[in-house]
């Protein structure tokens, strides 16, 4: 290896890293106003490159929607590179805006979680889109920036790369002095900081984070254009790139735009230097690697850096789910087993197994119920865990011939080290720092163990043995015979005794200590709480429950690949989670049987309404609106002040009497309750309350 040749890496690898930085650079910029982490930043980069694309080869406009007209033919033939440019600039600038007005600027004073549950749900829309207007084959295009090619330092390199530096470094130059220098920087810091005193003064919060939405998109749509030549073109690959921009900015803690810059270079380049070791040493990983080693010295690097934890914050400024509290875990858990029951008799063919889907997605918005909706940590990388648990479920039923229920207990068992390990973050960063975190786990679980050919098989992936019990087969499939009622059984068990255990959590000395630590962290460390080790705890179970929902995935599929545990799949069960209602049982029955892409309701609207191909398009459309329109979860909203609670309780109590089981019935709930069948309101503890001072 000679120094002529780390430099032609070096060189090459600005190209990436200049994409990272500019995708970087403006999702500070629309952070730094909105408080968003833009998931479908790089969704919009990506579309504004099909349009790009689509001008130089035939000339047309192509609209971001389907169904109706959606291409505008501006010439015969394809346009010159800077008219096509200047056209996708405009275009990309007013995607975003659009986008802005109608999802973003009602949610500026929503939830974090609320606004990540948005931009998922555009980013499965802007994708969805793609891939109906454009397909999935991968385009290429010609150079946008000179590439001659020029001798430096004893090699020749594309001289675009060495553009693309210069652009960025451009830009980041430029950002950094509007706002020092300008009234435009004052004010938008102003508006980020204080708000209503920036009101007062006559600013409008609304208007400066649209501008900076503005010039945010307009950096997605010119980082979209300009890897054009470097990156084919597709759109999964396009609205991946989102990961390692995500880690600059996260290095420049959202807020440092030469810190952002330097950080989406160094990515690029390092990337490129892996490549180069590859290529030298033999014994270094084909796969994987150069995409998940920049990401696992990021979360190592931000663990180390960042601030011990103080007190958590304002309380005032700083909203969390609303809870229940399960009164009768026991009866409720047998009259869901009654009816779960009834179903999966009922139900035949495709609906049967959609319900056994809904199930199994149930158990694994379980695991976010302990771990964001009572003690709340976020993590995006819950199918992190079902996947691992799923391949190791293949590797001790099929390899070790270890019989059922062991090979599933062992399985969530071995995801409980990687929760502990994802949880030490969350002793140093919270919140906007600890979601990009535990994302770069997934996109580093993703490169380095889900592409390990040993470990997940390949394309064709891993068998996994059906749980045979005592001579019986519980298997999903005997013969014709598809899914099969007992499979489905055993599902519901497992799944009800999950939901039995996380109720009876909620109601336990264990879970107050949870919400104590969600609510004020220095004040639970104050009355003695130990907050490292139960927050360890509580990442600990979640994960567990998360692999037991991979092991039960991993026997409805029979067959596990890498493919079903992608880096977005786990945002996109945080956001049906917390849609449905992230702090409450209900919550992940509902994300189950409602939301989950392969569940029940989605099947029915398919076998009803034949979505078909525009699945994920509905999908998008109902995840983004339902988070605006019910922030709190439609859990709460399903029983606020509509009384669905009192009959559905009144039901139970019915069938099921309290003297049975012991305990008083469960109170009335109030006509404005927001808390779901079951669960009656309780008293915030003092470190719950709005303004409750800090010890």
């Amino acid at each position: 290896m000679t120094p002529n040749l780390i430099i032609l890496f070096v060189l090459l690898g600005l190209g990436a890293g200049a994409v990272y930085a500019l995708l970087g650079l403006g999702l500070v910029l629309k952070y730094r106003s909105t408080q968003v982490i833009d998931f479908a930043h790089a969704a919009v980069a990506m579309y504004s490159a099909y349009v790009f694309v689509n001008l130089r080869s035939n000339g047309s406009l192509q609209l971001p929607w389907i169904v109706l007209p959606h291409q505008i033919q501006i010439a015969s033939a394809g346009i010159d590179v800077l008219p096509a440019l200047a056209i996708t600039l405009v275009y990309g600038t007013v995607l975003g805006l659009v986008l802005f007005v109608v999802a973003y600027r009602p949610l500026l004073r929503a939830a974090p979680l609320t606004k990540v549950c948005v931009s998922v749900g555009i980013m499965l829309l802007l994708q969805a889109i793609a891939v109906l207007n454009f397909g999935t084959t991968s385009l290429a295009t010609g150079p946008v920036l000179p590439s001659t090619p020029i001798p430096i330092a004893g090699v020749t390199a594309p001289s675009d790369r060495l553009v693309l530096f210069g652009i960025v470094v451009a830009v980041a130059v430029a950002l950094l002095a509007l706002y020092r220098f300008t009234r435009f920087g004052l004010a938008t810091r102003a508006s980020a900081e204080n708000e209503t005193g920036a009101a007062l003064i006559g600013i409008s919060a609304t208007g400066i984070a649209g501008r900076n939405w503005l010039l945010g998109s307009l950096l997605a749509a010119l980082s979209g254009v300009l890897i054009t030549p470097i990156s084919s073109l597709d759109p999964t690959s396009y609205t991946l790139f989102v990961v390692p921009a995500l880690g600059a900015a996260l290095v420049g803690r959202f807020a440092s735009f030469p810190w952002t810059a330097a950080a989406g270079i160094g990515l690029g380049v390092f990337q490129s230097l892996i490549v180069l070791l590859q290529s030298q040493i033999a014994w270094l990983p084909r796969q994987g690697l150069g995409d998940g080693l920049p990401f696992l010295l990021i979360l190592i690097a931000m663990t180390i850096s960042a601030r011990r934890l103080g007190v958590r914050g304002d309380p005032g400024t700083i909203r969390n789910p609303s809870l229940g509290r399960p009164t009768r875990p026991l009866a409720t858990t047998l009259v869901c087993l009654v009816l779960g029951v009834l179903a999966l008799v009922a139900l035949q063919g495709s609906m049967r197994a959609a319900f056994i889907a809904s199930l199994i997605t149930i158990c694994i918005c379980l695991s976010l119920v302990v771990l964001t909706g009572y003690v709340g940590q976020v993590s995006l990388a819950q199918q992190s865990f079902v996947g691992f648990s799923a391949f190791m479920l293949s590797q001790l039923g099929v390899v070790a011939g270890l019989p059922f229920p062991v090979p599933l207990l062992l399985a969530a068992i071995t995801a409980v080290p990687l929760g502990l390990v994802i949880g030490l973050p969350a002793l140093r960063v919270r919140g906007v720092s600890l979601a990009v975190v535990t994302l770069a786990v997934a996109a580093a679980m993703d490169a380095l163990i889900f592409s390990a050919t040993a470990f997940t098989g390949g394309l064709g992936g891993r068998s996994v043995a059906d749980p045979t019990f005592f001579g019986l087969d519980l298997g999903i499939a005997q013969g014709d015979d598809y899914p099969r009622v007992i499979f489905g059984v055993l599902v519901l068990v497992v799944v009800l005794v999950v939901g039995y255990a996380v109720a009876r959590l909620r109601t336990s000395s264990t879970g107050r200590m949870l919400i104590a630590i969600r609510s004020n962290e220095r004040a639970a460390a104050f009355v003695g709480i130990d907050v490292a080790r139960t927050k360890l705890y509580a990442f600990a179970l979640s994960s567990l429950i998360a692999g037991i929902g991979g092991g039960l995935l991993a026997y409805a599929q029979g067959t596990v690949s890498s493919a079903s545990f992608g880096t977005f799949t786990s945002l996109t069960v945080l956001a049906i989670a917390y849609v449905a209602g992230i702090g409450r049982i209900a919550g992940a029955v509902i994300a189950g049987i409602m939301f989950a892409s392969d569940g029940l309701f989605v099947a029915f609207l398919d076998s009803v309404l034949h979505i078909g191909q525009y699945q994920q398009i509905v999908a998008g459309i109902a995840l983004a609106f339902t988070a605006v329109q019910n922030p709190d979860g439609v859990a709460a909203a399903l029983v606020n002040g509509k009384g669905l609670a009192r009959r559905i309780t009144a039901v139970r109590d019915l069938v099921l009497p309290v003297r049975w089981f012991g305990g008083a019935p469960a109170p009335a709930l109030a006509a404005d309750s927001s808390l779901p069948p079951g669960e009656p309101a309780e008293r915030p503890t003092p470190t719950e309350r709005p303004h409750a001072r800090n010890p």
